[in-house]
Parts: C-alpha cells; sequence; structure tokens
C-alpha cells in the first residue's frame, strides 16, 4: 500500500466517489476536483478528516487543501480511482458547457482593463453629447469616438486572440479569425463588428482542428500548412454553419420580443429585461438593435430595447457597486469601481465580464433586477406621470437600488480583518530567520486574494507584490518540491523551516507561461541562489494578480512566527523569525 493511499481512499469515498468525479488536477497545495454534483460531498467530514486542511468552493471546483504533497495525494487518487491521466480529466473541466461563467471570465479578463475604460469614456462622452457640450460634428466628439469604439468595433480581433490562448491555439490565428468578421464588405459576407459568440466557437473549432493537422502532418510542412488549411476549413464552417445558426438565433429572439409586446409591453419588458444580460454575454446585444422593428415604440430619445439595454446596465452597476462594498479582494474592488461607472453610463460588459460572471451570484441577481426595472418603466411610461426621460431613469435608479440590495443580502464575502505585525526582536540569538526571496512591497498575508492562503490554513507567513521577476533562496535549503508549471516551490532549510513560496495567485493556470525555473527538484540551495526567473508584466496582462506569498507551512512545529513591520523589502532582509 502506497503512502497516501489510505487518505485518497476516504477522499473519493467522501466527494461522492468515482463516479462523480467530472475532472481532477492539482496545484501546489491544492486537489482541485470538478464533481458532477457537490451536494453529494461529504463537505463537513472532509473538513475535519485527518490530511485535509479545508475545502474551499469556488469558480466551480471543489478544492480540497492539502498542503505541499498535493500532487503526490493527485497522483494517489486518480490511480485509485481508475483515473487513467488526470490531466486528460483537466481538459473536461475545462470544458465550454461544464464551467460556462468561469470559461466566458477567462475570454474576457484579460480584457477587462480596457473594457472599464473604454466603457467610462463612453459613457462621459454620451452625457457631454446630451447636455449639449459639444455636436457629432465636432473635432473632439469625433476623435473621442475614435478611441472609444475601437475596442468594441473590432472587439472580435480581441476575442479571437483571448480565445485562441483559452483553447491553446496560435493565438494569430484567433486573431485573423476574428479580423475576418470585421473585414468590409466583400462577395456577399456581411461584416460584423462587435460579435462575440460566433468568434468563440469559431476558434474552439479551430483548436480541434489545429491539434488533429499537428498529429498528421509532417514536421516539414507543419508551419505552413497547419494554419493555412486551419484557417480556410474554420473560415467556411463559421460563415456557413455557425453565422447562419447565430443570425437566425437572433432574428428569433427579435420577434419574440416584437410579439410579446403585441400581447403585453409588460410582457415584453419583463422578458427582455431579464434575459439582456445573457444578450450581451453573448454578444447578441448589438445584433438586435439594428434589426428594431417599426411596431417598438420610441422611448428616452431612443427605441424600447435601448431602454431596456439601459435599465439592465444600470442593475447590472447595483449588482457589482454591492460586491465592491461587500468584497476585501484589491483586484476585484479595482475592477469594480470603474465597472459601476460605466454600468451607470449604460456599458455593462466591465461589470458582467469582469465581476458578476466570475461570482456567478450577481449576475443572476441583475437578471432578477433589469427584469423588475423593465416592469417599472412600462409602469411609469402608461400608467404613472412620468414623461420623456423621467420614467426610464427612475425606472434604472429602481433597477440600480433592487439589484444593490438583493446582492449585500445574499453574496457573502469574509469580513476584513485588521492585521498587526508583531515585532521582530532584534537579537536572534536561536532563532531561525528566513529573508525576502524577492524585492517588494509587503502585504500582509490576509490581503491576499487567495482564501487558502489569506484564512491562514497552510500556516503563518507574508505576501509580497514584487517589484521584478527574479525569486532567490531565502536560506540555505533543499528544494522538496518545484511545481512543472514553475508557480510554487517547496522548500525544506538546514534547520528544519518547511517554506511555499507561490508566485501569484491562480498562476497555475499558465501552465508554465512566462515561469523560467532555474533549479530543480532535490537540488541544495545556498542562501541568495536565484531560484526562478517570471515575468510579472506579461503574467500581469493576462489578468493575474503577482501577489506573492511566503508560507512556513510547518508552522505547528514553532512557538510562534513574527513578522517584519516594513513596508517594503529587498532581497536578504530578515522576513520571517521563527522561535
Amino acid at each position: 500500500m502506497g503512502k497516501y493511499d489510505d487518505l485518497a481512499k476516504k477522499i473519493i469515498e467522501r466527494v461522492g466517489g468515482r463516479g462523480n468525479i467530472a475532472g481532477l488536477t492539482h496545484c501546489a497545495t491544492k486537489l482541485r476536483f470538478l464533481l458532477k454534483d457537490e451536494a453529494k460531498a461529504d463537505t463537513r467530514g472532509l473538513k475535519t478528516m485527518p490530511g485535509v486542511i479545508t475545502v474551499v468552493q469556488s469558480s466551480g471546483q471543489y478544492q480540497l487543501v492539502i498542503g505541499n504533497h498535493a500532487p503526490d495525494v493527485c497522483e494517489t487518487v486518480s490511480r485509485l480511482a481508475g483515473i487513467v491521466d488526470f490531466k486528460e480529466e483537466r481538459g473536461r473541466e475545462r470544458s465550454v458547457f461544464g464551467r460556462f461563467p468561469e470559461f466566458f471570465a477567462g475570454i474576457f479578463t484579460p480584457l477587462v482593463s480596457v473594457f472599464c475604460a473604454m466603457g467610462v469614456l463612453k459613457g462621459i462622452q454620451g452625457f457631454l453629447l446630451h447636455v449639449g457640450l459639444y455636436g457629432e460634428t465636432d473635432a473632439f466628439y469625433q476623435f473621442v469616438q475614435l478611441l472609444s469604439d475601437s475596442l468594441f468595433y473590432y472587439l472580435p480581433i480581441f476575442i479571437g486572440a483571448t480565445a485562441a490562448r483559452k483553447f491553446q491555439i496560435n493565438q494569430f490565428t484567433g486573431m485573423i479569425i476574428g479580423a475576418c468578421f470585421v473585414y468590409p464588405f466583400r462577395f456577399g459576407v456581411v461584416e460584423r463588428p462587435y460579435t462575440v459568440l460566433p468568434v468563440i466557437f469559431a476558434v474552439w473549432a479551430a483548436s480541434y482542428m489545429e491539434r488533429f493537422l499537428k498529429k498528421i502532418l509532417p514536421d516539414l510542412l507543419k508551419l505552413f500548412l497547419v494554419p493555412l488549411i486551419t484557417l480556410l476549413l474554420t473560415t467556411i464552417l463559421t460563415r456557413i454553419v455557425i453565422e447562419t445558426v447565430y443570425t437566425g438565433l437572433t432574428a428569433i429572439v427579435m420577434m419574440a420580443i416584437d410579439q410579446t409586446y403585441a400581447v403585453s409591453p409588460f410582457l415584453s419588458s419583463f422578458l427582455a429585461g431579464a434575459f439582456w444580460p445573457f444578450f450581451v454575454l453573448l454578444g447578441l446585444h448589438g445584433e438586435l438593435v439594428p434589426m428594431i422593428p417599426e411596431s417598438l415604440p420610441d422611448a428616452m430619445t431612443g427605441v424600447f430595447l435601448p431602454t431596456v439595454g439601459f435599465i439592465a446596465s444600470c442593475a447590472q452597476a447595483g449588482a457589482v457597486f454591492a460586491v465592491l462594498l461587500k468584497t476585501r479582494d484589491r483586484r476585484l474592488q479595482a475592477i469594480s469601481i470603474p465597472s459601476v461607472i460605466a454600468g451607470l453610463f449604460g456599458m455593462a460588459e466591465p461589470g458582467i465580464y469582469g465581476v458578476a460572471l466570475p461570482e456567478k451570484k450577481p449576475f443572476i441577481i441583475s437578471c432578477i433586477g433589469s427584469a423588475a426595472g423593465g416592469l417599472v418603466f412600462i409602469w411609469l411610461r402608461d400608467y404613472g406621470a412620468q414623461s420623456g426621460l423621467s420614467a426610464p431613469l427612475a425606472a434604472a435608479g429602481a433597477a440600480f437600488v433592487l439589484t444593490w440590495i438583493i446582492t449585500l443580502v445574499i453574496c457573502k464575502y469574509p469580513k476584513e480583518e485588521k492585521v498587526e505585525f508583531p515585532s521582530v526582536s532584534p537579537s536572534l540569538d536561536g532563532k531561525k530567520v528566513i529573508h525576502s526571496p524577492l524585492n517588494g512591497k509587503l502585504v500582509p498575508l490576509i490581503e491576499v486574494g487567495d482564501e487558502v492562503f489569506s484564512s491562514g490554513v497552510l500556516g503563518d507567513g507574508i505576501a509580497i507584490e514584487p517589484y521584478d521577476g527574479v525569486v532567490y533562496a531565502p536560506a540555505d535549503c533543499k528544494v522538496t518540491t518545484f511545481f512543472p508549471t514553475g508557480h510554487a516551490i517547496g522548500l525544506t532549510t538546514s534547520e528544519g523551516v518547511e517554506l511555499l513560496i507561490h508566485i501569484g495567485v491562480d498562476t497555475v493556470q499558465l501552465n508554465g507561461k512566462y515561469f523560467k525555473p532555474l533549479v530543480k527538484q532535490g537540488e541544495s540551495l545556498l542562501e541568495g541562489q536565484p531560484m526562478l526567473q517570471f515575468d510579472s508584466r506579461k503574467i500581469e496582462q493576462a489578468g493575474y494578480d503577482m501577489t506573492t506569498s511566503v508560507i512556513i507551512t510547518n508552522t505547528p512545529d514553532w512557538k510562534r512566527v513574527d513578522s517584519t513591520k516594513a513596508t517594503e523589502t529587498t532581497v536578504g532582509d530578515a522576513l520571517l523569525v521563527l522561535v
């Protein structure tokens, strides 16, 4: 029997058995399960089971925090559960349909910052135009229009690039697929700017073609034949099949809105409001507005659907504003602030892709709020004393407040806690000192955007926001674990201190991209020896938080772990002192 066989058997049993496991992988300290039904898992039993530190349910994953030996436990679980290749199971875990919210969030996360910036700019532009500070023929207006609309007009190209990275194919192949949608009218093919869903499906199809061609084509011909054949087949598939289905779906939605409006404006407004966030998510909203029939009446200096869209955007802003007030995740807060501003100006994309969809509950709540706002709008317009702009603005305000209140009540986030750094004694005699492995800004561990580290379940420590991209040995030590992805290193010092240095948050998803290991597992190191290089700029551009956790994983073996009270650190500074 292997070292972890008994633990693995109990884990399999308590997650609901082999039949309940749809996917399994691991990172530095956690087993990441994709379960068919999380309700079948014995969460309470797992949390109290020896060998399991805690359970985290996040982003569609059922995660067991194990510690530094997570890779060994994962391999044992996969063997006993009959998972021939748990990396293959991971592919199913990342299925398009199995993890819908995380799938879309993964594609749009790299674009969230520019979505926020352009959304705010378009909102300000519309406001200044409405109050009459400039007109559409003014040079300044046209310049702002050029800047703010370029992202959304050429969105298929950007989506092609991020989707290609998501499906792990050549990024330029994805960009060319997206460019085909915005190329000017030729040969009866209509350009489709603002398109989202067809591009994603086209790149998804291209990923299968590219992998298949790489297997069957000789190496000498792969360089040009793989992209050539992939693009030819994908473009034909996109234009004949995907776009036809997409166009038909858009027409069906528009007809349903039109017909229900003829029966009951209340019903039509309710349904359009409820589903509008989904229309935005799938990119249908950009297709619907040009198709508005004359039977739908004017409202708010526009037409019925733009009014519903504005109300839905304000509902989205209300949900995101509640998240902003409740979360202590600094990255989520940074995204939420411009998302709320953009949402109030009618731009829902930043809030959906950056906050609501990844958090799941705020997205559903925003659908409820926008549906209620649609009802309020019709009532005020037809039966209330409101007229002109006041009806839609009042409805938008009601939707904002409703989603804000519901999100505050339903969504739970850990409360902010104040942390005091204990002083490090000037006298280090008889104490174990861990020096800084990085140059950077120091932050309390509790502020790390990963509950596993911030909660302290893995042990005490400190976090560093790195200024550069080299990690050095913090003491004379041995590399006990160096993950293939390069994002985490497990060390044991010559004095028996067990350390985990985890670069960034969720960077395991990069699969080693932008990381360059300089040492090997099992190697003995001297203090100050370089261990790892990473490109922090590219990792941050990919949408990841670079906050690096330095954890004493055998904290219970020591009386206490003291952290420096400094706000910045350089390599070699005293970082942690163990008594």
